[in-house]
């Protein structure tokens, strides 16, 4: 699953979009967030400008479905 597809299963799911960021556009405070840097991707929870889950993944896949298992 790559963030695309994430972002439809959370729709689909009934998700609330204001509980994640896949693209780094707008807020990121109060809600799990992913990026991608120094080649690898990153899940974050930031809650009041601090970061209280940070995971690393090798690949989209595994990011994207820890960010699924957790809101889902």
């Amino acid at each position: 699953m790559n963030k695309n597809e994430l972002k439809d299963a959370l729709i689909e799911r009934g998700v609330p979009s204001m509980l994640y960021n896949l693209d780094g556009i707008g807020r990121t405070d109060e809600r799990f967030c992913l990026e991608f840097t120094n080649d690898e991707w990153r899940v974050y929870f930031s809650e009041r400008g601090v970061k209280t889950t940070n995971e690393k993944f090798a690949s989209e896949e595994e990011a994207c479905r820890f960010i699924y298992e957790q809101l889902c």
